[in-house]
Parts: C-alpha cells; structure tokens; sequence
C-alpha cells in the first residue's frame, strides 16, 4: 500500500518488487478484504491512518 500511496500503480508495484502483477492484485484483495474500502484512494487512506471514521 505504500507502493500505491505513492502513485504506482500495479504493473509498476510488479516491477518495482520483482513480482507478477497477479501477485500485487491478490496482495491489494487481502487489505480491500480487511478494511473494507470502496476505492482504492479509501485503502490508501485508511492504510495511512487518514481515513475519516464513519
């Protein structure tokens, strides 16, 4: 998430970690399944402790 915070997108989380781009999808489902965000911009926040609480 620090990689996507920064602007990157998966192809170039991929590439920058040496991994498929499957690999950076399944990584980004597991945060999305234990923040629950609706974009992705949301994840981010969260994982920045910057999401503002419901």
């Amino acid at each position: 998430m620090d990689l996507s915070a920064a602007g990157l997108n998966d192809r170039q989380i991929a590439a920058t970690c040496s991994i498929t781009e499957k690999t950076v999808t399944g990584h980004v489902d597991r945060v999305f399944a234990q923040l629950h965000p609706t974009t992705r911009a949301e994840a981010i926040a969260s994982w920045l402790g910057t999401r503002p609480t419901r």
